[in-house]
């Protein structure tokens, strides 16, 4: 007599890799143009690991729109790299580059705890204090 097919009692969630769950952006901080910067070493670029079931409950909220998960996800991670900065007050005025895709979690993420919490999201503000050997990219990125 054949035994009984055993099934996994892992959930299915545990499975996925974590670029399965999750998307991983870096943005270059530029200062404003005018603006006069006194430590050009302060933060100048922005982590963020956006969940990807925040892309799909956004999608189910607006059906009519038709945007990349990339897309939408640049979108929330803008406002979310915005409130982040305003916890640093004196960091100067900013614009934001174009997101640069990670394939992976940035050294940073796992050399110590996020600075801001959104929703899921969570933020990294890397600044000088930040180990050099953690603010370098890991190979895998994409430009949006």
């Amino acid at each position: 007599m054949p035994l009984p097919e055993m099934k996994s009692v892992t959930p299915a969630r545990v499975l996925h890799s974590m670029n399965e769950q999750f998307f991983y952006a870096e943005f270059k901080l530029l200062p404003k143009r005018g603006v006069v910067t006194v430590s050009v070493s302060k933060a100048q670029e922005v982590v963020l690991e956006v969940p990807r079931k925040l892309i799909e409950d956004w999608k189910r909220e607006n059906p009519e729109r038709e945007l990349t998960d990339q897309a939408i996800a640049a979108d929330i991670a803008r406002v979310v790299v915005a409130d982040a900065i305003s916890s640093f007050p004196d960091f100067p005025a900013y614009e934001m580059d174009v997101p640069t895709w990670l394939e992976e979690r940035h050294p940073v993420m796992n050399a110590r705890a996020c600075d801001h919490h959104d929703n899921g999201v969570r933020t990294w503000v890397i600044t000088s204090s930040d180990d050099s050997r953690a603010t370098k990219s890991s190979g895998g990125a994409k430009h949006e």
